[in-house]
């Protein structure tokens, strides 16, 4: 630390800093091939804020590498610290951009914009494709023969989605217009799309069928590259700005914290967010803690993030649930549990609960009740805004605050669940590694963008390192 009386202090910020010279722009860099490469089937470097995080990332790139020289001695040293402090600065207004993006990225998905959304993924285009093929084609009744007779989209080599070309599938060999025993699949690069059988990372399945099941995999992809997007960018901002806070503070942000004190102060402020939204009094937040004194080390500001997101969805569905009923709505629990491996807390409203159905899509980045209209008034990430800004958050329509939550908690080792019962209430989990050398949870680059099906020879790699 700064404020230590021997030289151990200045030698080991000496040492951070010049790991973060070299961390800083790999990561920044891996950011932005991400967002070029894009493994989302959706035109996402056409969005407007993504086109602009695009631009920061390439001007903090510069910055790092062009204009910012090694710190090895006094002047260096400060000339690093004071790029870091404008990286520190923009990094909040670089996670507004990418919520923002999302919310813009939703709203065209939604209007089947066609710079966005490719042809493949809009309905009009998957009736047009599901409709009944010319006799004389082979029509297979198995899962391992498909329907080659129509036209399939996948992802060539070339990175470009392209349809394949049914005459060369599934012609008769003899010209009698007879079905034939089934053409044996045109060979291609193995890639990322797959079809309706999705499994993120462990689908083999290189084809993309045109069915709903085509929108689930371009959600999952989607998914998969936001989350590895939002990790990336949570590792940068945290490694910023807990360098900077040892120098201006004297300590790291990572913190040994009461958990139940920030529980107290989010479920207040959720509760201010709500009252203000309905113009009445918020249901009661019932706080349960069988050890009230129990410590852990977190972060604190992304420990009150997530626990004012949980908090703030459980008092909504309770009052639209139950609005306009006569007496007290139920309350809302937070309860709080400490284990020997974590710390756990259940939020458990009774606001209607969730179809079954629709449990997936609560972790969607896609989904929101954002309107363009609306935008000026909701240009805020409330899942990582600081605590005194919270309270003047609206009660809805970031579209990203589960999968967000969710996000940040893996990110430090633990995870969020939620069990939901429909017509009665939903139960979240957000559970705290107590690990204090939890590592970094985030896909590798290239493991993001490699080949779904597993190259022969080729070894797993992986990225995770060690956080302070």
């Amino acid at each position: 630390h700064r404020n230590s009386s021997s030289d151990d202090g200045n030698s080991a910020l000496r040492l951070t800093s010049g790991f973060l010279h070299r961390e800083l722009p790999v990561r920044i860099g891996q950011t932005i091939i991400g967002l070029r490469e894009n493994p989302s089937p959706y035109g996402i470097r056409r969005v407007r804020p993504f086109k602009a995080l695009m631009d920061n990332y390439t001007d903090d790139l510069a910055l790092l590498v062009d204009r910012t020289p090694a710190p090895d001695s006094p002047e260096a040293d400060a000339q690093f610290v004071d790029a870091l402090r404008k990286l520190k600065a923009r990094c909040k207004g670089n996670m507004r951009l990418l919520a923002q993006g999302l919310r813009e990225l939703s709203w065209a998905i939604n209007s089947q914009d066609p710079r966005i959304v490719p042809e493949f993924l809009r309905p009009d285009a998957q009736r047009r494709r599901s409709a009944p093929a010319a006799a004389g084609h082979y029509y297979s009744s198995t899962m391992a023969y498909p329907d080659l007779s129509a036209p399939m989209a996948y992802l060539a080599p070339s990175g470009k989605m392209e349809m394949t070309d049914p005459a060369k599938w599934s012609a008769p060999a003899d010209g009698s217009g007879e079905p034939q025993a089934p053409a044996v699949p045109q060979a291609w690069a193995p890639n990322r799309v797959c079809s309706e059988f999705c499994d993120e990372a462990s689908c083999h399945n290189p084809r993309l069928w045109i069915s709903e099941g085509t929108q689930q995999c371009a959600e999952n992809q989607t998914r998969r590259f936001f989350d590895w997007l939002y990790s990336m960018n949570l590792g940068t901002q945290l490694l910023v700005e807990d360098h900077v806070a040892i120098l201006d503070y004297g300590h790291s942000l990572v913190q040994i914290i009461q958990p139940l004190e920030i529980a107290s102060r989010a479920a207040h402020d959720a509760s201010l967010v709500c009252e203000r939204h309905y113009g009445f009094p918020a249901p009661v937040v019932k706080i349960i803690a069988p050890k009230p004194a129990v410590t852990t080390t977190y972060v604190p500001h992304y420990l009150y993030s997530m626990l004012f997101q949980l908090v703030k969805n459980a008092l909504r569905a309770t009052v639209e649930h139950h609005r306009g009923r006569r007496g007290s709505m139920p309350v809302v629990k937070l309860i709080m549990s400490s284990g020997d491996e974590d710390v756990a807390f259940k939020i458990s409203d009774e606001g209607g609960g969730i179809p079954l159905s629709q449990v997936d899509a609560i972790w969607s980045y896609l989904k929101t009740t954002w309107d363009p209209a609306d935008g000026a008034k909701r240009n805020t990430l409330s899942s990582i805004t600081f605590m005194q800004r919270a309270s003047d958050l609206p009660l809805f329509g970031e579209g990203d605050g589960l999968p967000m939550v969710r996000q940040i908690a893996r990110y430090f080792g633990g995870d969020v669940d939620l069990v939901s019962m429909e017509g009665v209430g939903t139960d979240a989990y957000l559970h705290l590694s107590r690990s204090r050398n939890a590592t970094e949870s985030s896909l590798d680059l290239h493991t993001l963008l490699e080949p779904a099906v597993p190259v022969p020879g080729s070894a797993p790699k992986s990225s995770a390192s060690t956080l302070a």
